[in-house]
């Protein structure tokens, strides 16, 4: 990594990711990462994939872990904002995937990017996107998490318009979202010829309210959408339930 892109990085952590399995340098002040992405990784690795792409890949954890997951695959990580990109960088070299992953920086909706990515040529697309659309659950004061976190550059439309240009014929797009948004999920992707194959809700505790949704839509698939068993991350006692726990790395 050159100077200037040392330099973009500012102050960072450096956290072990599903019990080691990745080493994850991100900001200690702007957009860091929440269970969601954990959650979106092991749900879209439940199928086999070689070609995947991470749409808003942050510091990369989706697609890294996924790199991880299927040892024989390629991975372009998508990233818009520059500082995030270049940690991605970092991480793809710090945890030896520099082979098969890779950082495309810039607008996934603009030219530099689609001339970097080929259309329909990806087997897995996944993101964990914007969850709020402006005017919505408080726009953070910080520029980069705010980016991340609310519909500034990536409305819910042009997000799926943008995975269904990537993804080839039967292939997958995988996004983890709130379950309150979930009708405007399913009808984006029904209106770019996604059929929603699966989907997964995530519940925090077995008697709370969903919190996210795991959706899977595959382009031209004539299959049915089947619901799969709830995601119950705690027990009422805190204690994370046994399936959580497989997903954080502490039970295989």
């Amino acid at each position: 990594m050159d100077a200037p892109e040392q330099h973009l990085l500012g102050e960072l952590s450096c956290d072990e990711i599903v019990r080691g399995q990745l080493r994850l340098w991100q900001p200690k002040v702007g957009y860091r990462f929440s269970i969601d992405p954990l959650l979106l990784a092991d749900f879209a690795a439940q199928a086999p994939c070689q070609r995947m792409v991470d749409i808003g890949a942050g510091s990369g954890i989706v697609g890294l872990l996924l790199a991880k997951k299927r040892v024989s695959a390629a991975v372009s990580l998508v990233e818009l904002q520059p500082r995030l990109a270049a940690i991605c960088r970092k991480n793809i070299v710090e945890n030896g995937l520099a082979e098969r992953c890779r950082v495309v920086e810039g607008d996934v909706l603009g030219g530099a990017v689609k001339a970097a990515l080929p259309g329909a040529g990806f087997d897995l697309v996944v993101s964990c996107p914007p969850y709020y659309r402006l005017g919505q659950g408080g726009v953070n004061p910080d520029g980069e998490a705010a980016i991340a976190r609310h519909e500034l550059h990536l409305p819910l439309p042009d997000l799926i318009a943008a995975s269904r240009r990537l993804v080839m014929f039967r292939g997958r797009v995988c996004v983890v979202y709130p379950t309150p948004r979930l009708p405007e999920l399913l009808a984006a992707l029904v209106a770019e010829g996604l059929t929603p194959t699966r989907l997964r809700v995530v519940f925090a505790h077995h008697d709370d309210e969903g919190q996210r949704v795991l959706v899977e839509g595959k382009k031209g698939a004539k299959s049915t959408l089947r619901i799969e068993p709830p995601l119950v991350l705690r027990h009422r006692a805190g204690e994370y339930t046994d399936e959580a726990k497989r997903i954080l790395g502490d039970k295989s």
